[in-house]
């Protein structure tokens, strides 16, 4: 396996040289046609989840005559590369206690009826006066 060929590729060319078509494969291994045809053209969603396309890369590389475990290293490579990105990079909120947020009501109400009871007597105050 070339560090150019893509899994698919590589299949490919290990059936070809054993002068073997898709139908035949397929009939040896016992899946669809659409099984080898995605495992070639490197469409391994099709097939289903990581665990099915590792055993259907098993099953083909056995019939091959190919080393299992470099496809599996190789698809493994791809499953790292497509898993979630690393976030521990990303900007964190920290999360407050849930009853932080609940001590905090009361103050603001108390700021706000503060500052009307302040502005209410400049108001009073300032018509006194004049």
């Amino acid at each position: 396996m070339t560090a150019t060929d893509s899994i698919g590729e590589h299949l490919r060319g290990a059936r070809e040289r054993l002068g073997l078509g898709v139908i035949q494969v397929a009939e040896r291994l016992h899946v669809d046609v659409a099984v080898i045809e995605a495992l070639e053209n490197d469409q391994f969603a099709q097939i289903g989840p990581p665990v099915f396309v590792r055993g259907h890369l098993r099953h083909y590389a056995q019939l091959l005559g190919e080393s299992v475990e470099a496809l599996q290293d190789r698809y493994a490579g791809l499953q790292e590369s497509l898993d979630t990105p690393d976030l521990s990079m990303a900007p964190r909120q920290v999360a407050q206690p849930p009853g932080e947020a609940l001590l905090r009501w009361p103050l603001v109400l108390g700021a706000g009826a503060a500052v009307l009871a302040l502005l209410l007597w400049l108001g009073f105050a300032a018509e006194a006066i004049s």
